[in-house]
């Protein structure tokens, strides 16, 4: 055994001062208000920073992925998921089409949230998927009734670059009206646009006209869905309802995508949500036994791993999210869709997950640093291009690495060869400072970003005066402003000024030996300023955990996700190696009346350090309660 916390003489927690000064950084004295203790419960619950629950509810919400049509089926079904404690939202649930007014009705009493899908074109500007008032009058018991309703907007940053011009999907969406639509393609190679646009402000112009299009035509009631793109910010910028995002199948980036999501709900007060995938390399799971139909792989054992879904779902709502969305659970829950409505083991598993979380308040997640982009970034991991196209610039490699190589390493396997023996292990990975970001643009107001204590610039930015003005005010708030060379040299005299009214740090040059690039923010430095705001130090053997922080009205609650341990190829049963285990050390400021861990029920008092060990794929949750009450 190693010892409890090792060196803690030499730097602690309690040690690490908010103006900590790298060896070539260069900074203004931080102000003595400057966050070195984190914000109180009641502080992240006013304004920007509290989470909004879906419209017309109370809490977290946990859908049923597809419903019968006639009111009957409906009826009976909410009976079975009322009395499984499975679900208490639709997404997709019944349509507004023809005859179904007493659906609605129905939905309208029952005040769950309502996600209608509009067929395989939704994504399609000029298409079918056009809706009017006929629709709108169908929809209107749930609006008065202050019901959320809205129509998917799935994938469509990745429609908008890769589908836009392919005939396959085409002609598998149109079938034999193909040769009508498809003056609607887009020509090839140009990654969605009729002509290579000339700056990212053209390209911005596009997908938002784009995007406000699809969403007029959809009634101006979109949940945004987006999987293989980072374009969550302008999802909540250009007026969606819900910004969601999917995760599972074969997309990456899982961890930075919500850290997107989520700080687009707080720039935005719109509420965010999470659809996870089933679909993974040519397998889906469903409910039965391994097999082959067209092609793909079905069966329980198919698609992801039931540890994986466990811990996405989990993760998702402390994270943050409105609302979790199983994708196809209607076809994995039950052994059949039909009475007598039998649970599967995901079935339970989901039952057992969904009860957790309405029994305990996971609080509000506490994210120190705001990490800046310019508003015209359109940063796309998928594409590993600016708005899927531009030539990206060194400003754009240093974000990429940022998410990819410092917050969330090796969570990508789009550009990177997937692990052959566990390709799943990709999908959620070790945290080394922990989940501690929501993404920003530069357009974000003052009042928001001064509630972060680190507000770190990546990438490039132009500071225009409405910039300079948020900056200024974010730094006499006391907040620390980290920024690079570059950028220090783009602001010209300006930086002299802002240099005075706080703590405005330019960092040191660092090239990053897992890159060889240079990076955004040296790895060392970020560890430093983080830390010294965390209320919880979490230290952990081996190759780490993946951990969060939450603040709630009586302490901290940390999320411990150990994603090691289960190895899930597409079509095989997954395979839990029960010798990997890792031991975890937790370290509050302060003692705490309480330290508990919410699933195993251990518990200790009036203490500070806490020890467990988490088992393959294990997620724990341990709550630091100011009282013994």
């Amino acid at each position: 055994m190693f010892p409890l916390f090792p060196g803690r003489g030499r730097r602690t927690l309690l040690g690490v001062a908010a103006s900590f000064v790298m060896a070539g950084a260069v900074l203004a004295p931080a102000p003595t208000h400057a966050a070195a203790t984190a914000p109180t419960f009641e502080a992240l619950n006013q304004g920007p920073l509290r989470l909004r629950p879906m419209p017309g509810t109370q809490g977290f919400s946990f859908s049923l992925y597809g419903a019968p049509g006639d009111l009957n089926s409906v009826r009976e079904l909410t009976g079975v998921l009322q009395r499984e404690h499975l679900a208490n939202a639709w997404d997709p649930g019944p349509g507004p089409g023809p005859g179904s007014e007493a659906v609605m009705e129905f939905l309208a009493r029952l005040r769950w949230p309502v996600v209608f899908y509009s067929g395989g074109e939704m994504q399609i500007m000029g298409g079918r998927a056009v809706f009017g008032e006929e629709q709108r009058k169908r929809v209107r018991p749930l609006d008065d009734a202050g019901v959320f309703n809205a129509y998917q907007l799935g994938e469509w940053g990745y429609y908008f670059h890769n589908l836009a011009a392919t005939e396959s999907w085409w002609r598998s969406v149109y079938g034999a009206e193909f040769e009508t639509y498809r003056h609607l393609m887009k020509p090839k190679g140009l990654a969605g646009y009729y002509r290579f646009p000339k700056d990212r402000r053209e390209c911005y112009d596009t997908l938002r006209n784009y995007f406000l299009s699809r969403s007029h035509d959809l009634l101006g009631r979109v949940i945004s869905v987006t999987g293989h793109s980072h374009y969550e910010a302008y999802a909540g910028e250009w007026g969606a309802r819900c910004i969601g995002l999917e995760v599972g199948e074969n997309i990456a980036f899982t961890q930075s995508k919500l850290a997107f999501a989520r700080g687009a709900s707080r720039r935005w007060d719109k509420p965010w949500s999470v659809q996870v995938s089933p679909w993974f390399h040519g397998s889906c799971t469903t409910s039965g036994p391994l097999r082959a139909e067209g092609g793909v792989t079905r069966g329980l054992d198919a698609g992801h791993s039931l540890s994986f879904y466990e811990r996405m779902w989990l993760h998702g709502w402390f994270a943050g999210a409105s609302m979790v969305t199983p994708e196809n659970n209607i076809a994995i829950f039950f052994e059949k869709a039909e009475a007598p409505w039998t649970l599967t083991s995901h079935g339970r598993k989901a039952a057992e997950v969904f009860q957790f979380v309405q029994s305990h308040d996971r609080g509000i997640p506490f994210m120190p640093v705001a990490v800046v982009l310019d508003h015209l970034a359109g940063y796309n991991g998928y594409m590993d291009k600016p708005w899927g196209i531009l030539p990206p610039t060194p400003g754009d490699r240093e974000v990429r690495d940022l998410f990819d190589a410092q917050l969330f390493p090796g969570a990508d396997h789009i550009h990177a060869r997937p692990d052959p023996a566990n390709p799943e292990q990709s999908y959620l990975r070790p945290t080394p400072v922990g989940e501690c970001v929501d993404v920003l643009l530069s357009d974000a107001p003052a009042d928001l970003l001064r509630r972060y204590p680190i507000v770190l610039l990546a990438g490039d930015i132009e500071f225009t005066p409405e910039t300079i003005q948020t900056l200024d005010a974010v730094l006499r708030s006391g907040s620390r402003v980290m920024i690079s060379a570059r950028h220090r040299d783009a602001l010209g005299s300006r930086f002299a000024t802002l240099s005075r009214r706080g703590s405005l740090e330019v960092l040191p040059a660092w090239t990053n030996p897992d890159t060889g690039r240079p990076a955004a923010v040296p790895n060392e430095r970020l560890r430093e300023v983080v830390r010294s705001v965390m209320p919880v130090e979490v230290e952990a053997e081996g190759q780490g955990v993946q951990y969060q922080v939450n603040r709630t009205s009586t302490g901290w609650v940390v999320e411990l996700i150990r994603n090691r341990g289960v190895a899930k190829k597409p079509g095989e049963p997954a395979v839990v190696d029960p010798a990997v285990t890792t031991r975890v050390r937790l370290h509050a400021r302060k003692k705490f009346g309480v330290i508990r861990e919410w699933r195993s029920g251990t518990e200790q008092r009036n203490a500070r350090d806490h020890e467990l060990t988490l088992g393959p794929g294990a997620v724990e949750y341990v709550e630091f309660r100011e009282t013994n009450r």
